[in-house]
């Protein structure tokens, strides 16, 4: 019994080893290839336009000078402040305002010339001082300035007056007439230069003393020279016994006072004040248009510290530097991305304005010089 079972135990034995290698044997599985890791996308360097490189190396330039001196007639007071800490807020330089008017700087200019010893880097002003500036050769051109390959945002073009941008707009202003809203209804408002030669307005009319101020000129001759008005509108306004007063001020005093109904021109800046503090006092819109004016800036010939000039120049044509003189100055602004600082009713649409060319300035100023208008305006003895 017993060799039965261990005849069969072996048998068993037997049979499974022949079954076992009657299996196939499995294949191992072939190694797993590591996953290609991918190579990092380059980052592209920021495309830099050329007024970008233009822009820096102006910086760099100007901040070695570190200083900029600036002749000035409208830098003053918190005006003044206010330019010299944007611009070094900005930039880091120093700013330097020596204040006067724009025949005093070309003379010293013309001095500094002959001598060589230049102090002042850049100047601003009225036109006609300053395209005589561009006349006498003290200025350079501010064509390569980066801000001025903006484009669609100007109100007025800054090189409007100089294709060689020599001298450039800083912010365009308004020769306009104004009226005393409480003396002059709507229905009685002259709406053209023309009206003011109606009877009712004889000796109701204020003006600018044509002796003393260049107002006459610049009002009146660039709107002549276009044929809005004619070549005797001069000798038929001195007709209606003007009343003179010295400057703008002096008219929009004795205007807000209610002493005349009319004041014949002046800028709107000239009153903003008197508005703001409730004067009756608006512009009157005359279907002719009125004589379009602007500040203009220009870099020194030669001047030390020449890239701060520019830089200085560039800054306030920028939406920075518009920004904090039209809010300092309570003035209108070049661009049309900068709110004007003037009060609501004083703003001028530049389509509705007559610019001068800088031939009519140096005309402007022979005029002046010569008083040639005063007689045609003024009776004199």
């Amino acid at each position: 019994m017993k060799s039965s079972l261990t005849g069969l135990l072996v048998a068993s034995i037997v049979l499974v080893m022949l079954l076992a290698s009657c299996t196939p044997t499995a294949t191992p599985a072939p190694p797993v290839s590591p996953t290609p890791t991918s190579a990092p996308v380059p980052i592209a360097a920021p495309v830099t336009s050329p007024a970008e490189t233009a822009m820096q190396k102006l910086v760099e330039a100007a901040k070695k000078e570190g200083t900029v001196t600036l002749y000035s007639f409208n830098f003053v007071g918190d005006v003044g402040f206010a330019m010299q800490k944007g611009f070094k807020d900005r930039y880091g330089i120093k700013v330097e305002i020596i204040t006067g008017r724009g025949a005093e700087f070309i003379e010293r200019l013309k001095t500094e010339a002959r001598i060589g010893n230049r102090t002042g880097d850049f100047s601003e002003g009225s036109q006609v001082h300053l395209v005589n500036m561009k006349i006498a050769g003290l200025t350079t051109s501010l064509k390569d300035l980066p801000v001025l390959q903006e484009k669609d945002i100007w109100k007025v073009e800054p090189a409007f007056l100089d294709p060689e941008a020599h001298v450039l707009a800083a912010y365009p202003t308004y020769m306009q007439p104004f009226a005393n809203t409480k003396l002059v209804k709507p229905a009685d408002e002259p709406k053209s230069w023309a009206d003011l030669l109606q009877p009712k307005w004889k000796g109701q009319i204020l003006f600018t003393d044509p002796v003393v101020s260049s107002n006459a000129y610049i009002i009146f001759q660039p709107i002549i020279k276009a044929g809005a008005l004619s070549e005797d509108y001069l000798q038929k306004l001195g007709a209606q016994d003007l009343q003179f007063v010295t400057g703008p001020a002096q008219g929009i005093e004795k205007l807000s006072r209610g002493e005349y109904p009319i004041f014949g021109g002046s800028q709107a800046i000239d009153a903003s004040n008197a508005v703001r503090e409730g004067a009756p006092v608006k512009v009157l819109d005359f279907k002719e248009g009125i004589s379009g004016q602007a500040i203009l800036q220009t870099v020194i010939k030669d001047s030390p510290h020449i890239n701060a000039a520019k830089l200085f120049a560039n800054w306030w044509l920028s939406k920075e530097g518009q920004s904090v003189y039209a809010k300092a100055k309570g003035a209108p602004t070049i661009r049309k991305d900068v709110q004007s600082g003037l009060p609501p009713g004083l703003d001028m649409d530049p389509a509705k304005s007559v610019f001068p060319t800088a031939e009519d300035l140096v005309l402007q100023g022979k005029l002046f010089a010569d008083k040639a208008w005063v007689p045609q305006l003024k009776k004199t003895k």
